[in-house]
This record gives structure tokens, C-alpha cells and sequence, in this order.
């Protein structure tokens, strides 16, 4: 059964959130989905896509006049959360094609205020992950530092490995940074900066039509497609034997993306990686600048009332999260 007018309004915002998160340098969308008090429930439809699912589908393809065939395929849109996943997915669209060219200008032209409106809208929503943890023990607590250094650690690396144009590594590089995707804190261009191919990435979608690139991109696209496969069942698995663990890891990952997000760097220090069209991208030296103190306080001001924005808008989503469990 399709949702609610009031269900469609929450999955199309929520799914807006998501797709801003991922144009956001060292946050993934799994952050605004764990918020949001959706990662549950995403893992759980993307997990519910089997072999059933392409049945069910084929057979309208070729049946759609038959009745039986037509409610085995709502059956089965039905178990996989079919119309959860659209909304969301029309949502984050949106966000993308409307929200790319505005958070590039903001990232290139204020960085250090969007920085800390992020920090702001951030910080109030980790009330909900805190919320799913049923245990507090020390060794559950424990899980939140692995979650924090898993974050931070890998920025210590960043241009210290050199990428490779090899279809096998491109593969796990697709297979690693889908999986790095769905976990809050981490972006899957973070991952990809680690390993040194990025920027080959990049170089091969501007060279789409040759050969060797399609050969490539097409090893990455595979790669991807069986990491998201594998790791969302593997994420399910872990929430239903080790919930409150993995909810305190999510949490540190969580914590950990703020060291990408603090607002004063130095961009000197920054990898200058180019676009497909030859653009500096700035979202790329901001999660790989260093960190600094401000020169003064005077240039802490914007920032600050940026961050104090952030909060307002992140008791917002609170709210809303709120009302949407009410209902």
C-alpha cells in the first residue's frame, strides 16, 4: 500500500537531508539517515532486495494484464518497502541537481560559516543514535573510540598513497568506499582519497568513452554494487546480535566527522584536486586541509552565528523526528 500524504511530505525531506549530507566533505549520508531515525529502516529495506524482487518484476514486464501477477508484484513492493525507498530516493535527487551548485559556493566562498552551520545542525540530532543504545557498560562505551579514530585517522594519510588504474583495485575501491557510504562520519570520496584513487576516478569519467575507462568505471560500478549488497547485510546482522555496540560505533564515527567539519584550516595544506570541467574542488581540500586555531576572535563571529543557526535548525529535525514517532 502506498504511504500517507504525511509519509510521502517526511521520506521526501528526509531523503533532502540525505542527498545535502553527501555534498557535505567528510560526512556521509548514513549520518542525516541515522539522525533522522531512518538508518534502521533503510539498512533493513536495501538488505529485503533478493532474487524474489527480480522475479516479481520481470513477471509484470511480461504479465502486467494478469491479476495474480500484478498482487505478487505489490506483495513483494510491499515486503521490500518499495515506496519508502522512491520517496527517499526522489528526495535525495532533489537535493542533489538543486543543492550541489549552492553548497560548492558556499564550500568556496564561505567555508568556515557552512562548516559550522554542519556542526550545529549536527550536534542536537545525536540524541536520536544515543537513543537506540539499550546498554551502557563500559565495554559498549568502549566501541565509541574505535568509531571516533576510524574517522579522524585516515585525514594523517591523505596523498601518501599512490593510486592504480587496475580494474581489480578500482573493484575493491568501489566495494570499499560504497561500504565507507553507508556508515555515518565517513564519505566514500574520504575513502577514496585514502587509497589514492579519487582523482584517477575522476580522470576516467572525464575520458568516459575510451576503452580503458569504460573498462575501469565499469570494474567500480560492480565493485560498488556488491559492497552495498554485502555490507547492508552484514550492518543488519551486527544490529541485530550487537545493537548497542554498533549503535556506539556509529555514534564515534559520528564525532569523529567534526574533526573534518572544524571550520578554521589551513588550505594551503590541502590537496588541490581538479574537477571533470578543471575546477579547484574545495569540498577535497577541506577534508584534507589541517586544522587551525583562529587568528582572532573577530573572525570567529560568522562562524559562530552560523553554528548557533545550525543548533536551532538541528532541534528542528529533533522535533520532527519526535513527531514522526508519534505517529
Amino acid at each position: 500500500m502506498p504511504l500517507s500524504k504525511k509519509e510521502i511530505l517526511f521520506c521526501l525531506l528526509n531523503g533532502f537531508l540525505i542527498g545535502i549530507a553527501n555534498l557535505i566533505p567528510g560526512v556521509s549520508g548514513g549520518t542525516f539517515a541515522l539522525i533522522l531515525g531512518l538508518y534502521d529502516r533503510l539498512i533493513t529495506a536495501i538488505t529485503s532486495l533478493n532474487l524474489d524482487t527480480i522475479k516479481a518484476s520481470l513477471a509484470l514486464l511480461t504479465g502486467f494484464w494478469k491479476e495474480d501477477v500484478r498482487k505478487r508484484f505489490a506483495e513483494e513492493m510491499k515486503r521490500i518497502d518499495f515506496w519508502f525507498l522512491v520517496f527517499l530516493g526522489i528526495g535525495l535527487l532533489l537535493s542533489v541537481i538543486s543543492g550541489a551548485k549552492l553548497i560548492q559556493f558556499l564550500l568556496q566562498n564561505h567555508p568556515q560559516a557552512t562548516l559550522a552551520l554542519f556542526i550545529g545542525l549536527i550536534f542536537p540530532s545525536l540524541a536520536v543514535p544515543y537513543k537506540l543504545i539499550e546498554k551502557h557498560s563500559l565495554v559498549v562505551w568502549s566501541f565509541l573510540i574505535p568509531g571516533i579514530l576510524l574517522t579522524i585517522v585516515p585525514s594523517f594519510f591523505m596523498g601518501d598513497t599512490t593510486g592504480s588504474e587496475n580494474p581489480l583495485i578500482a573493484f575493491l575501491t568501489g566495494a570499499v568506499a560504497i561500504s565507507a557510504m553507508i556508515l555515518p562520519g565517513i564519505s566514500g570520496s574520504y575513502i577514496m582519497l585514502v587509497l589514492g584513487e579519487y582523482q584517477i576516478v575522476i580522470g576516467k569519467l572525464s575520458t568516459i568513452l575510451e576503452p580503458s575507462s569504460i573498462i575501469f568505471l565499469a570494474a567500480f560500478g560492480i565493485g560498488c554494487l556488491l559492497g552495498l549488497l554485502i555490507f547492508t547485510h552484514f550492518v543488519k546482522w551486527l544490529f541485530q546480535k550487537y545493537k548497542s555496540h554498533t549503535m556506539t560505533f556509529l555514534l564515534g564515527l559520528i564525532l569523529g566527522s567534526f574533526f573534518i567539519l572544524w571550520p578554521f584550516k589551513d588550505y594551503a595544506n590541502g590537496q588541490t584536486i581538479v574537477g571533470r570541467t578543471g575546477e579547484v574542488k574545495r569540498d577535497i581540500q577541506i577534508a584534507t586541509a589541517k586544522n587551525v586555531l583562529p587568528k582572532d576572535f573577530e573572525e570567529t563571529q560568522i562562524p559562530l552565528a552560523a553554528l548557533v543557526l545550525g543548533l536551532v535548525l538541528g532541534f528542528g529535525l529533533n522535533k520532527l523526528e519526535s513527531l514522526q514517532e508519534k505517529k
